[in-house]
């Protein structure tokens, strides 16, 4: 099984469908992605309790500064 991505370009919210790049193969030129495994056997809820708990992540500078992202704002 492959593992498939779902991504998005900067300056690109998510509001229309045509905003997201799925596939199997990432792209080179995106910005965002989300990547899950296929035999990892996640449910929606894990996606979207790991979508939240990634948000926690980057609102918190300490921690997103400690693992080395270079994001401003």
């Amino acid at each position: 099984m492959a593992d498939h991505f779902v991504s998005l370009n900067r300056g690109q919210e998510g509001s229309q469908y045509s905003d997201f790049v799925t596939g199997t193969a990432t792209s080179g030129n995106v910005g965002i992605e989300l990547r899950l495994g296929d035999s990892a056997n996640f449910t929606k809820l894990d996606v979207i309790k790991a979508l939240d708990s990634f948000k926690r992540f980057f609102e918190n500078a300490q921690e997103v500064s400690a693992a080395g992202f270079v994001v401003s704002g």
